[in-house]
């Protein structure tokens, strides 16, 4: 329990304390940093790959592990702001996919790859309408066919299928790749504090040594360094509940429906992934109470055993495209898949390695920082949702604390210890919250995490909240 299903003890990690020259620097070593290296390791540049934690731990590693076109109901909903810009956003996902099942046959990547059925159905009537729009605009590319019931018998009013679709242990396509990538320098536990743009190169301070860059590609799920007010303003963020049930008979099919609450379900071996969740960061109840709300949801469905249990964050773009491309001069970021990380992943990893080679991508312009779509009324929304989360922060079962000047959070947990950090978190000064299911401290503004003593273990933030001895 509390742990991701794809998770498995791998102790082979690289670190170093000597200084690095190298010509391109990837922050983050998840499904875009990975593929990033692996389309880079034939070319004529210097590579080197940091993560501040383990390969693949991060968002990556608490997927449900999906690559599939069909996305809830994400084309009509960038229909409903530009035609033009949902066949293309379509286009680029079944490029995406291809490009995806390529890289795993051509590099023989032993990742338990399975083709299957994707389903997305409704139990409202009043959604109908939504499924019918969806299928409309997919079968221009994929031909999808109209359904009353599910392989495993979980309610169904009306739905939609297609075949073009696929799910893998998302661990060990990564961990194939840090193999192959003979030709790059891939190094764990190896934290990005800041960045200084220095004439013509970048200047990386990290927690073990300096790396000096000619150009960066960051990959840390929410984008670190750069254009520090625009990111929460263009982006939301949600929370996702995810358990592992183990069955007595699996299906070679992934399930989705999107009506008061996601609910998506896959199969892997002898197991259920059943997730379920759409509620902002910031939202009212905590992780332990959303799981139990997830889990009492499961139950009256199914009667399993629930072998594994974990969350995960999702961010969404204001237009629902992916933000992929150069934000700033030769700085690269890829974020935004909007719950659909591993096709998006892999678009963002062929595109940003095109980019930093000089290379032409029919995708990169619609997927652009600077794309006019990605600013519109959406962003107000965001803008208050953030200013509320940052002045009136959800209560929290700790206790507060000022100290010449400085205010400080105190838990106390069942021994009667008091764990002492810090009370705002250091990436934009969000008041944190402390996370029971965890016993972690959370920012609910932007997914920063910190482990009970303060030691941060999640960015954005790249600094702890401990205390000054």
């Amino acid at each position: 329990m509390n742990k991701s299903i794809w998770y498995y003890e791998d102790k082979d990690f690289k670190t170093t304390k000597k200084n690095i020259d190298t010509d391109v620097l990837i922050i983050g070593g998840g499904i875009t940093g990975m593929t990033c290296a692996l389309l880079l390791n034939d070319s004529n540049k210097k590579v080197t790959l940091i993560d501040a934690n383990k390969i693949g731990h991060g968002i990556t590693g608490k997927t449900t592990g999906k690559i599939s076109v069909m996305q809830e109901y994400t084309y009509q909903k960038i229909y409903d702001i530009s035609k033009s810009l949902a066949f293309d956003y379509l286009d680029s996902q079944v490029f995406a996919v291809k490009e995806l099942i390529s890289i795993i046959k051509s590099f023989h990547i032993k990742c338990d790859l399975k083709k299957n059925d994707s389903f997305l159905f409704t139990n409202f009537r009043d959604n109908i309408p939504k499924i019918i729009k969806e299928k409309t605009i997919l079968d221009n590319v994929i031909p999808c066919e109209i359904i009353g019931e599910l392989p495993n018998n979980y309610p169904c009013l009306y739905g939609i299928k297609t075949s073009y679709s696929y799910v893998f242990n998302p661990l060990k396509y990564i961990n194939s790749i840090k193999k192959i990538c003979s030709n790059i320098d891939i190094y764990e536990n190896m934290r990005a504090l800041n960045i200084t743009k220095k004439l013509d190169y970048f200047l990386i301070k990290t927690n073990r040594n300096k790396i000096k860059a000619k150009k960066i590609i960051i990959c840390t799920h929410y984008p670190i360094f750069v254009k520090k007010f625009f990111f929460p303003i263009v982006t939301s963020i949600t929370k996702e509940y995810i358990i592992g049930a183990e069955v007595d008979k699996s299906y070679n099919s992934n399930m989705i429906c999107n009506d008061d609450k996601v609910v998506s379900m896959r199969y892997y071996d002898d197991l259920m992934i059943y997730a379920s969740g759409n509620d902002l960061l910031g939202g009212k109840l905590d992780h332990k109470e959303n799981m139990n709300k997830v889990i009492n949801n499961f139950k009256k469905h199914f009667s399993y055993p629930i072998k594994y249990s974990w969350y995960n964050y999702d961010i969404t773009s204001c237009d629902y495209l992916p933000i992929i491309g150069e934000v700033s001069n030769n700085i690269f970021v890829a974020t935004a898949f909007n719950k659909w990380g591993m096709s998006n992943g892999v678009l963002a990893a062929k595109i940003l390695s095109d980019l930093v080679q000089c290379k032409e991508n029919k995708f990169s312009s619609l997927f652009s920082p600077n794309r006019k779509s990605l600013i519109n009324s959406s962003c107000l929304k965001n803008l208050y949702d953030n200013a509320v989360t940052y002045f009136k922060p959800k209560k929290s079962n700790i206790k507060y604390e000022k100290k010449e000047g400085i205010e400080y959070a105190v838990y106390i947990d069942s021994k009667g210890d008091k764990h002492r950090v810090i009370s705002k978190c250091p990436h934009m000064g969000c008041k944190l919250i402390f996370n029971s299911f965890d016993k972690t401290w959370d920012c609910p503004c932007h997914g920063s995490r910190y482990n009970i003593d303060g030691k941060v273990i999640h960015g954005p933030s790249q600094y702890s909240i401990q205390p000054k001895k």
